[in-house]
Parts: C-alpha cells; sequence; structure tokens
C-alpha cells in the first residue's frame, strides 16, 4: 500500500509506527478484535464509558480522541480527515519543508500511539489518565522527533518547528556565488532570454539593455504544450 513506505522514518520510534501500522490493517488488540477471536468479553470505552470500544471509535470518534484531534488541528491550522486511518495521511499539506513534512507525520503517528498510551492506563491500572497529560506527551514526543530528522526547513516554516521546540535545520550553503549583469559596449544591446517548463506547458521571455544599464523593453511568450529543449532553443 502506497502509505506502508511513508510511516516508517529514522526519526520516529518503530514501537510507535507498529502502532500505526497494526491499526491501519485492523490488527489492533481492541475489543471487537478479541470478541472476533472468540474471546468473551463486556466491551465498552474506557475513555467516554458509553460506546462499545472499536478501533474506528477509539482512535477517531470518541470525544476524547476527538478533542486531541481538533487540538492539533487548531495548532496546525489543519482539518484531519478522521473518516478512516489511512485518511489522515492525506490531511498533511504537500508544499511544505522536508522537516516539517516529518513533523506533520509525526503528530499523527504519536497521536495514535498516546492514545493507546492512554487506553492502556485507564485499563490496566489506577493512573487516571487526563486530556491535558496526553497533548503534554504528544508534544514532548514531537519535540525529541523532530530534533532528529534530518529534513531541511526554510524560513516560510519557521513557525510550526518554533511552537514544538524543534530547532530549525537550515539548508548548508556550500559556497555564494555572485552573478552579475556584466553591460555591452557602446552602441550594442544586450538581450537576456529565459524560460520555464512546468507540468510540460512552457514559457519564455526576454529583457533588452543598451550599454547603460537602460531598460529598452522586454517580452514574454505562453508556447502551450513543449520540452525543455524546445524553450531552452527558444
Amino acid at each position: 500500500m502506497p502509505w506502508t513506505s511513508v510511516i516508517w522514518k529514522p526519526c520516529i520510534p518503530p514501537s510507535h509506527s507498529f502502532i500505526f501500522w497494526r491499526l491501519a490493517h485492523g490488527r489492533m488488540p481492541t475489543d471487537e478484535n478479541l470478541c472476533s477471536r472468540g474471546c468473551a468479553i463486556v466491551s465498552m470505552c474506557n475513555f467516554c464509558l458509553k460506546n462499545v470500544e472499536t478501533s474506528d471509535h477509539l482512535f477517531l470518534h470518541c470525544n476524547f480522541a476527538a478533542s486531541l484531534w481538533n487540538w492539533l488541528g487548531l495548532q496546525l491550522q489543519l482539518v484531519f480527515d478522521v473518516s478512516f486511518v489511512q485518511a489522515l495521511l492525506n490531511s498533511l499539506p504537500r508544499p511544505c519543508s522536508s522537516q516539517v513534512n516529518y513533523i506533520y507525520l509525526e503528530v499523527i503517528v504519536h497521536l495514535i500511539h498516546s492514545i493507546w498510551w492512554a487506553r492502556n492506563n485507564l485499563r490496566f491500572s489506577s493512573n487516571g489518565v487526563t486530556l491535558h497529560a496526553v497533548q503534554v506527551r504528544v508534544h514532548s514526543l514531537i519535540g525529541l522527533s523532530g530534533g532528529l530528522s534530518t529534513g531541511k526547513c526554510i524560513v516560510v516554516d519557521a513557525n510550526l518547528p518554533y511552537w514544538f521546540r524543534v530547532p530549525h535545520h537550515r539548508r548548508l550553503i556550500k559556497e555564494v556565488v555572485s552573478v552579475c549583469w556584466k553591460a555591452p559596449t557602446a552602441p550594442w544591446v544586450k538581450v537576456n532570454t529565459d524560460g520555464s517548463v512546468i507540468d510540460k506547458h512552457g514559457t519564455c521571455g526576454g529583457l533588452f539593455r543598451d550599454h547603460l544599464g537602460t531598460f529598452l523593453g522586454a517580452f514574454t511568450c505562453n508556447l502551450g504544450r513543449c520540452s525543455v529543449f524546445r524553450c531552452g532553443g527558444v
């Protein structure tokens, strides 16, 4: 499946990715799966104490889980699709820095793991788990994983790592090359042209300046469907 390679990252603990992998395949040991294996139990969600415990209810639709997804959505300015597990990954924004993309992924994986951690604490121990405790746990886990990621961050995406206390991974510039426009000798006129192709649609343009750098004119042209070879030749 296309999402399986996405959740396994060196910056995310494998045990956390494994919980998401089991949940997506319907293999979490929730009450519904235990009953399907022949275990006779009385099922009840440990968070709301109203509904039967199923994987979708526990991690996506319970009021406790819904509050956590809404909380993260407000912080990230996202709306998480909680209709099913794989839809969570489709909620992530595509055009962003690689480090920020890792953080978005870590948010989902760590929250899934934290919900399971809170459920087990309520069921198998006397320790009470509050919504705030889960929020603090998710925040700290993202901070640790974000610092270990190998992705890079640009300036426009710096707010998200800052909120999770993640150090920015700036791109290293090996060498700064100065590119200067050289004026022609009089009475020559210099023409600078360039082109670009995106999704097989090309454009080109040019700029005319004299020996003093005075702007004389310019042109642009839509080439329609073409290749980089034709655009570059123009």
